[in-house]
C-alpha cells in the first residue's frame, strides 16, 4: 500500500481508515467490504462506517452485485472533488466572518511563521503577489527554492534586488560576494529577509533541519528597517568590491540627502567617503 498517499489524504481531512480503504481500492478493485477490511487493515467493526462515509463524499461507488463490491473514484476526479469542496468551505467561512468586527490595524501586528517549509511558502506567496519591487537577502539554498518565482517576477516587470554572501543565480539586480555556502555555514546560520513593495516583510533564520520562527509583518517601520538593512549590506558590498550599487535602489525625496551630506561632511571633514555629491546617491522612496 502506498502510505505516502494515505498520509496526504489524512492531511485533506480523511481518517486513516478512510484513506487506507480508498488507496486499497485504487490498487485492487472491485472489492467487497470484507476484502477491503482484510487487506487494507481497516477493522471489520469499522468498515461499514468507513465505506458509508466514502460513499457519501463520493470517493467510492458501489456496484450492483451481491455481495456489494466497490470501486474508487479516479484520482483526478477525486482531486477535482476535493478542490471544489475546499473552495465551498472557504467561501462559507468567508461569509461567516463578515459578522465579526475586527478593530485592529493590519500594519500594527507581527506574526510568527514556524518551520522552514512555511517560511519558503510565505516567501513564494509574497513574490507572486509583488507589484513593484522585491528586495531579498538570502543564501543560495533558499534562493534556489525561490528561483522560479523570482524569475517570473522579473518577467512581469518587477524590480528584483538580490543580495547574498553566497554564490546565487543571476536574477534581477544581483549583488553577491560569491562565498562558498558550506564554508559560511561554519560561522553563520542561513538567514532570509524579503521585502515586498515596501509594504510586507518576512525575515528570520532559514533552518531546514530544526523548526525556527520567522517574523512576518506589514508594520511600516519594521519593513523600512529591514529594507534599509539590505541596502546597507549592498552599499558595503559596493564599497568593498568597487561596484556601482545605485541601480539597486530608488531616489528619495529631493533635497533630503543633500542636507544629510552637508551635515556628515561638517561632522567628519576628513572622511574621503563623505566628499561625495549626495544628490547623486539613492535610497528608498516612501
Amino acid at each position: 500500500m502506498n502510505y505516502s498517499v494515505v498520509e496526504k489524504m489524512i492531511e485533506f481531512g480523511f481518517t486513516k481508515y478512510e484513506a487506507k480503504a480508498y488507496v486499497y481500492l485504487l490498487e485492487e478493485y472491485p472489492a467487497t467490504r470484507y476484502e477491503i477490511s482484510k487487506k487494507s487493515g481497516v477493522p471489520r467493526s469499522a468498515i461499514y462506517d468507513v465505506i458509508h462515509r466514502l460513499e457519501k463524499f463520493g470517493a467510492v461507488n458501489a456496484l450492483p452485485t451481491k455481495p456489494e463490491k466497490y470501486i474508487p473514484l479516479p484520482p483526478d476526479k477525486l482531486l477535482e472533488l476535493l478542490e471544489q469542496s475546499h473552495k465551498n468551505k472557504v467561501r462559507e467561512f468567508k461569509e461567516s466572518l463578515k459578522d465579526i468586527q475586527v478593530d485592529y490595524e493590519l500594519g500594527s501586528l507581527c506574526w510568527n511563521i514556524s518551520g522552514y517549509e512555511n517560511l519558503i511558502s510565505k516567501a513564494r506567496e509574497m513574490i507572486n503577489n509583488s507589484k513593484i519591487q522585491i528586495y531579498l537577502s538570502a543564501w543560495n539554498r533558499e534562493v534556489a527554492l525561490l528561483e522560479k518565482e523570482l524569475k517570473e517576477a522579473v518577467k512581469r516587470g518587477i524590480k528584483v534586488v538580490l543580495f547574498s554572501f553566497t554564490s546565487v543565480p543571476d536574477i534581477g539586480l544581483k549583488f553577491s560576494y560569491n562565498l562558498d555556502e558550506r564554508g559560511l555555514e561554519k560561522i553563520w546560520d542561513h538567514k532570509l529577509i524579503l521585502v515586498r513593495d515596501m509594504e510586507e516583510l518576512v525575515m528570520g533564520e532559514a533552518n531546514a533541519e530544526y523548526p525556527r520562527k520567522a517574523a512576518w509583518t506589514y508594520n511600516n517601520a519594521i519593513v523600512w528597517i529591514a529594507a534599509n538593512h539590505i541596502v546597507l549590506d549592498i552599499t558595503l558590498y559596493g564599497l568593498r568590491a568597487g561596484v556601482d550599487v545605485s541601480p539597486a535602489v530608488i531616489e528619495m525625496r529631493d533635497g533630503e540627502l543633500d542636507v544629510l551630506g552637508r551635515l556628515l561632511k561638517d561632522k567628519f571633514p576628513e572622511n574621503p567617503f563623505l566628499n561625495l555629491n549626495f544628490s547623486q546617491k539613492y535610497i528608498f522612496q516612501e
